[in-house]
Order: C-alpha cells, then sequence, then structure tokens
C-alpha cells in the first residue's frame, strides 16, 4: 500500500517538479497567487487578477497553467485515470491553476498522514485520511469554495489505493466531495465530527476491501497448510472444515450468502 501511494500519479508529478527546479519555483510562485486571490476575493480568480498577484508576464502564466503547458498534474490524470480527470472541470486557465493549488497547498497533510500510517492497516488507513483531508478543508475555506468544494485529485487517487483494489478513483470522488461539503455547510464543526458524518458510507467502501484482505489471508492460510508434509489426514479434515466455515462468512459478509446458498 506504501509503495504505492509512493508511486502515484500525483507523487511522481511532485518529485519531477521538485527536479525542475526553476518551473517548479515559477509555479509555486502562481499557487500561493492563487491562495491570496481566493483570500481577498469570494469566488474563483480570473487569469489576470492571478498575473498580477504574481507579478509576472501572461506569457509565464500560461506556460504554468495554459492548455499546451508541459507539465501541469491535469494533463497527467487526463493520461492516466480520465474519468477521474473529468470531475474537475477546466474552463479557464485560472481553473487548471486552482486545482494544481489544491493539491500543492495539500500535500504537506498527505506528508503527515503518509508517515502516520506507516504499519497500520486499510481501515485505519482510510479512516485518518477522511480525517486529515476534513482538517485540510477547515483550514482552506477560501480554497475550497473556490473550487467549489472539490477535494485534492490527490487525496481521490490515494483513497482508491487505500482501499486495495476496490471502488475506482472516479467512484470515490463522491462521498470525499460530500465529505468536504458537510465541512463548507458547518463552518465551527470539528473535522472529526465532519468525519463522523461519512461514517456509514465510509463503512460501506471499507467492507468489500476488508472481505478482499481476509480472503487473501484465508489463500495464504491454504497454501501454508498444503505446502506442510507433516500435518496428518484427520488434522486435513478438520482444517478443512474450519476453512469451509470461514469462506462461507467471507461470502455472506461480501453481500454474497444468497448465492452460496443457493
Amino acid at each position: 500500500m506504501i509503495h504505492a501511494l509512493r508511486s502515484s500519479v500525483a507523487t511522481r508529478w511532485w518529485v519531477d517538479g521538485e527536479r525542475r527546479r526553476r518551473h517548479w519555483n515559477t509555479s509555486q510562485i502562481y499557487y500561493r497567487a492563487f491562495l491570496t486571490c481566493t483570500a481577498e476575493a469570494d469566488g474563483h480568480p480570473d487569469g489576470r487578477a492571478l498575473v498580477a498577484r504574481a507579478g509576472g508576464p501572461t506569457s509565464t502564466f500560461y506556460t504554468v497553467a495554459g492548455p499546451k503547458a508541459q507539465h501541469t498534474l491535469l494533463a497527467r490524470y487526463r493520461a492516466a485515470l480520465p474519468s477521474l480527470a473529468e470531475r474537475y472541470p477546466t474552463p479557464s486557465v485560472a481553473a487548471w491553476l486552482g486545482h494544481e493549488t489544491a493539491v500543492w497547498a495539500y500535500w504537506q497533510h498527505r506528508t503527515g498522514w503518509l508517515r502516520a500510517i506507516s504499519g497500520q492497516d486499510r481501515d485505519r488507513a482510510c479512516r485518518s485520511l477522511v480525517i486529515v483531508l476534513a482538517d485540510f478543508a477547515a483550514g482552506q475555506r477560501d480554497l475550497m469554495h473556490a473550487l467549489d468544494w472539490r477535494p485534492p485529485i490527490c487525496a481521490v487517487e490515494d483513497f482508491a489505493i487505500v482501499l486495495g483494489g476496490g471502488p475506482s478513483p472516479e467512484n470515490v470522488y463522491d462521498p470525499l466531495a460530500r465529505l468536504l461539503k458537510a465541512v463548507a455547510a458547518a463552518p465551527g464543526l470539528p473535522p472529526e465530527a465532519a468525519a463522523d458524518s461519512a461514517e456509514r458510507e465510509l463503512d460501506d467502501l471499507l467492507r468489500p476491501a476488508g472481505s478482499a484482505a481476509a480472503q487473501a489471508r484465508l489463500a495464504e492460510a491454504v497454501e501454508n497448510v498444503l505446502s506442510n508434509p507433516d500435518i496428518s489426514d484427520e488434522r486435513l479434515m478438520e482444517i478443512g472444515k474450519m476453512l469451509r466455515s470461514a469462506g462461507e462468512l467471507l461470502l455472506g459478509g461480501s453481500g454474497r450468502a444468497g448465492s452460496s446458498a443457493a
């Protein structure tokens, strides 16, 4: 899980950006400009306001975030996860920059979350991600308001990775977006309370992931038994009955008990 998170689309983009030091430094000037503009105005800033705040020429703005820019994050998501990228509309260059700014502003939260989940199971990692995301949104209300409370796209990808082969990133988007809408609706609501409001939906996502993990552990146990030549026939029969019962429980927990009984 950790390896996959450190190899995500957003991680590769971030690492590549830091290697292109000059371009990366220029991009960060415009990310900071976007944050400042959203704090000063109610709504999404336009290109002219961003250029004026950044203090550079319009051509540089288009080099950073224009449709022909070579290193934009959304271009990478459109290539790797196009269905997820469709959830982030880009009617203007400023909008394109806004989605990148959200990832840039969120990255420190993501880094801390990655350190915190080392050694944790998927369930705890998912729940802590929800709290971290709610905390970020509560602290960046102006930015989130400008982006219509869309979660940073990297957080959606991370959540899908942690679920481990469960829902696709584009399907994970909706519960996370609703979580942030809950933060928006109650400015004084603590992030933990906002996360609790999404508990039932989170459980629905985690249940199939937990079932898949249990099945993987069951398969590993079976393989260990079969590879042990010292187990007697009687003991194998007992283990077989136990494994059959465990399998029936797993099928029932994943909503397939009815088909199993049939």
